[in-house]
């Protein structure tokens, strides 16, 4: 009888022993944040954070189709003025028509999205939803850029004006790009991706100068 009370003493206790681990490890999982938070019911009436189109594998983000074209708006109504800088200063003659090139092709598409917005209820261009540091960290650097631009000549200058040109239509190709990536309409996706090969066309062009420069 006492070698029966005793196997199930150990019985008991191996059970325990065992069962020790897996509730230690659910424990450090709760502290360190490991667990799956419960996902909270949706209200019948609520929408989505982030408007998504399913179009085959892909999923399309309305969201980031706006924010980007928002931001693009801003930069090509910022670009399409770049040709004033020829008014104040001298250059060569194959800068000069390159500056032009992309100030009329920043001007044309600003117009062509300024065309859309007013056909798409809802398209806020206005609205780039950039955070309070990321915006006074972009003001702070176009200060710089216009500081640099305004009390530079000769070769620094025309340097200078490639370089700022070549970071802002970089960055417009691909916004364009993100932009025509998200837009369920296909003949409107067309259009982003069409805008976005002419602007990197430019940004080549600028870049095979730069490289003249070396």
């Amino acid at each position: 009888m006492r070698l029966v009370i005793r196997l199930r003493d150990r019985e008991l206790y191996a059970m325990r022993f065992n069962q020790f681990p897996l509730v230690a490890l659910a424990g450090l999982g709760l502290l360190c944040g490991c667990q799956t938070p419960p996902t909270p019911p949706t209200p019948p009436n609520a929408a989505p954070l982030a408007a998504t189109v399913a179009t085959g594998k892909k999923k399309i983000d309305l969201a980031t189709r706006d924010n980007s074209l928002a931001l693009l708006n801003e930069l090509l109504n910022e670009e399409k003025h770049v040709s004033k800088l020829l008014i104040i200063k001298r250059e060569t003659d194959a800068l000069h028509q390159l500056i032009k090139n992309i100030s009329q092709a920043a001007a044309a598409g600003a117009d062509q999205l300024k065309t859309l917005a007013k056909a798409t209820p809802g398209l806020d261009f206005t609205a780039n939803r950039l955070p309070a540091g990321e915006k006074a960290t972009r003001e702070s650097i176009a200060k710089a850029k216009q500081h640099t631009l305004l009390h530079t000549k000769g070769a620094e200058f025309e340097f200078q004006l490639l370089l700022t040109q070549s970071e802002a239509l970089g960055y417009a190709t691909h916004l364009a790009l993100v932009a025509a990536e998200n837009e369920p309409q296909p003949a409107r996706a067309q259009q982003f991706a069409d805008l976005s090969a002419r602007l990197r066309v430019l940004h080549e062009q600028v870049l095979a100068m730069l490289r003249q420069r070396r």
